[in-house]
């Protein structure tokens, strides 16, 4: 109940039980009376002697010394030495990891928190990791001259004009043997230097492994396509996939989905990225023939401006947490549609809509990468 007292009534409690020579001291129960008329509730009697005893005496300094560690230095040389071990260059790693990894009796004495921190001091703090920008100048012209043609489309505008956005995605199938090392090096992010953040090595790759390593994983590619009023389609596509089989898949797949998305509509326009088949003259046609059209001027190499890819990042991180270390790839392409398939359509309606803070982005950052 002491630290609840105000000073003036520590002050008072140290007054009745010191009083001036030839005065009696006033009990405690009594002081306690006093004190509960003055400070309202009930006031134990531990506190009123607490705070007469305590009165005026200045409170010791609490915890280590200012710049002083709970670790020794031998601990800090192995608890970097572990750290080193676990997150070679480009490497996810977290604390508790680290903190696993350390002897019982380091573990026990100190938290993650305190990893953390003889990290912090080393310099290794964490941080996400950087994308390589393959934009030219050019390039990046072209998205800035794109996003200015559609700078006056609202995200109103975008849904009545565009119907869909499409895409095609490649999803890895990693066998057992190399998946552990895929999850590691896949991290978005990790305890790095700010020398290192720039080092090719803590940058995201293309291709995780070697060759010969590279060559025992196989490809699930996608076509999904997402409506401007979230209705969605996916589907595993054949390989190696060519403009015919798409031009098929326009007339079997694509045009029947927006016709049942879309009742009594007679032409549709849809986003495709730059892709060459999705382009070509066969499915041109298909398209041609069915009354549907592509946003014409799309910039290339524009993944990043394609909404579809957002369904493709919660995809890609439900995939990994489903998948299994004894998976086929055949279970693995039945894992892939049913993580596209989990996208959130209240999300999904809003993914055409999107296109103008995208078209906003694009221009803030003069045509580099939004990182969407």
């Amino acid at each position: 109940m002491a630290p609840q007292m105000d000073e003036r009534n520590r002050a008072l409690c140290f007054a009745y039980r010191n009083p001036a020579r030839g005065q009696k001291k006033t009990t405690y129960k009594d002081i306690q009376k006093k004190v509960r008329n003055v400070q309202g509730g009930r006031v134990t009697i531990g506190a009123i002697a607490g705070a007469a005893a305590s009165y005026g005496q200045e409170k010791g300094a609490v915890g280590r010394p200012k710049g002083s560690h709970k670790t020794s230095k031998a601990e800090e040389k192995l608890i970097m030495q572990k750290f080193n071990k676990l997150r070679p260059p480009g490497h996810g790693i977290v604390s508790r990891k680290v903190h696993k990894a350390l002897p019982k009796k380091l573990r026990n004495k100190i938290c993650r928190q305190t990893v953390i921190n003889r990290l912090g001091e080393k310099g290794y703090k964490a941080r996400a990791k950087l994308r390589k920008s393959d934009f030219s100048v050019t390039q990046a012209k072209k998205r800035v001259k794109f996003a200015d043609d559609h700078q006056d489309w609202n995200a109103a505008k975008w849904k009545a004009e565009v119907q869909a956005v499409g895409d095609l995605k490649d999803f890895t199938y990693y066998p057992e043997e190399l998946r552990a090392k895929f999850k590691e090096l896949r991290a978005p992010w990790t305890y790095m230097t700010d020398a290192e953040r720039t080092m090719p090595k803590f940058q995201r790759p293309k291709r995780w492994f070697p060759k010969d390593q590279w060559r025992k994983t196989k490809k699930a590619k996608v076509f999904g396509i997402t409506t401007s009023n979230g209705k969605s389609l996916a589907w595993i596509v054949e390989t190696p996939y060519d403009s015919a089989k798409w031009a098929a898949d326009v007339k079997d797949k694509v045009l029947p989905f927006l016709k049942r998305s879309f009742p009594g509509k007679r032409s549709f326009q849809i986003l495709l990225d730059g892709e060459k088949l999705l382009h070509a003259p066969a499915p041109k046609r298909a398209m041609d023939e069915g009354g549907m059209s592509v946003l014409p001027n799309w910039p290339k190499y524009s993944p990043d401006l394609n909404p579809q890819e957002n369904v493709w990042a919660i995809a890609e991180e439900k995939l990994r947490s489903i998948e299994k270390d004894r998976d086929t790839f055949a279970t693995f392409q039945q894992r892939v549609i049913s993580a596209v398939q989990a996208y959130p359509h209240e999300s999904a309606k809003k993914l055409v809509g999107s296109m103008a803070k995208r078209m906003n982005l694009v221009r803030q950052k003069e045509g580099a990468s939004i990182g969407k």
